[in-house]
């Protein structure tokens, strides 16, 4: 079966079926993402019919007064069969713009066919510009291709990159360097960023293509095989022993940046498990998980033989106390009597004993912390 493709303008109406549930002319529900579009020769006018995502998994939402493909197709849910309805396909690249192809006048003549729908329908008149509902145009940069991608870029400066390492050797035909490298021809990489700074700042006419920046761009995911990194900055210089930094690790690896991270486990824990260490950078700290714990569970055993020699110490005390509140001492005349002081003394021996007893308890919550700590030992 043959498949005739037709260019259409998309139309601004008074209901924005693309962004609301709405009815057709018949009452009859029309599929989410449904556009009014207009067909016909440039100032001859043209007729007017709705148009439906032909990937209802991917549905890139045309602007008003852009030229989108179109193809008739069966109706899978008209009443009766040989009924057709148009599908849009892709929008027309008129302006060779990746933020807009808005072109309005190619066929804003109205239509006086049969099958059009009543003039109300159309909120602009002829030689009236569309009103976008929320976009307004921005000058955005096409993000640099390299050969082999498969690229996903909106308008607004974001880009979903299929891509591969290309020697720096073999990348002096392209008028942007990739911001990533590595040593192994066409090893695989991912990256997601949210808003390229290059493709939002200057203007596309001179700068014609832009590339990520992992210093400046808001936001990003990068997923290596064997890549490396010889622009990036981490948030701080110290991040840990024996870290090989990302200029030259070039094993797979996940980058992800921005201002701020959260990860939030809603229901579940959240597990960080690795195979050799964890390291923590702050400013004003950075460490080493085994080797934090390591010093944390050796300074708690030194605490704990203190805590013994200190209790040994108030039991030594008792004991010189309890002796002193009963010793005689000789004289030339005999021996003398009990000290007048030896209350003092059996009260310095019960204090004594009470220490010891206290600092044997503060030894038994110091060790079973201790046991917890070890219990996190691998």
């Amino acid at each position: 079966m043959a498949i005739k493709f037709e260019v259409a303008q998309v139309l601004q109406t008074w209901d924005p079926t693309q962004f609301d549930k709405y009815q057709d002319e018949d009452d009859k529900d029309l599929p989410p993402g449904t556009i009014r579009v207009r067909t016909g020769t440039t100032g001859e006018g043209g007729s007017e019919r709705y148009a439906y995502p032909a990937d209802p998994n991917r549905m890139p939402i045309p602007l008003y007064g852009e030229q989108v493909l179109i193809i008739n197709q069966p109706d899978g849910q008209a009443k009766q069969r040989g009924e057709d309805k148009a599908y849009y396909i892709s929008t027309v690249n008129t302006h060779g713009s990746v933020n807009t192809c808005v072109l309005p006048f190619l066929q804003d003549a109205r239509s006086d066919t049969s099958i059009a729908a009543p003039s109300a329908i159309v909120a602009t008149g002829a030689g009236q510009k569309a009103q976008q509902i929320s976009w307004e145009e921005k000058d955005i940069v096409y993000l640099q291709p390299f050969q082999g991608d498969i690229n996903y870029p909106d308008r607004f400066g974001s880009i979903l990159r299929f891509s591969s390492t290309h020697l720096p050797s073999e990348t002096s035909k392209y008028k942007k360097k990739p911001f990533w490298t590595g040593d192994i021809k066409n090893d695989p990489f991912v990256s997601l960023t949210c808003g390229a700074k290059d493709a939002r700042t200057g203007k596309s006419i001179d700068k014609y293509y832009a590339i990520e920046d992992p210093m400046k761009d808001p936001s990003y995911i990068y997923l290596t095989s064997t890549q490396k990194f010889n622009k990036f900055d981490l948030a701080q210089p110290k991040v840990g022993k024996q870290v090989d930094k990302l200029n030259i690790y070039n094993e797979s690896q996940v980058i992800i940046g921005a201002n701020r991270l959260i990860f939030n486990a809603r229901k579940d824990e959240l597990i960080l498990v690795s195979k050799k260490d964890v390291k923590i950078a702050t400013p004003a700290w950075n460490t080493d998980m085994d080797e934090f714990f390591t010093q944390m569970l050796k300074l708690i055993e030194e605490v704990i033989k203190q805590n013994k020699n200190l209790e040994a110490a108030h039991n030594e005390i008792g004991k010189v106390a309890q002796a002193d509140a009963i010793t005689k001492h000789p004289t030339g005349v005999g021996f003398t009597g009990v000290a007048d002081n030896s209350a003092d003394f059996e009260a310095s021996n019960q204090k004594s004993t009470s220490n010891a007893n206290t600092t044997k308890q503060i030894r038994s919550a110091i060790e079973k912390i201790k046991g917890v700590i070890e219990g996190m030992k691998q």
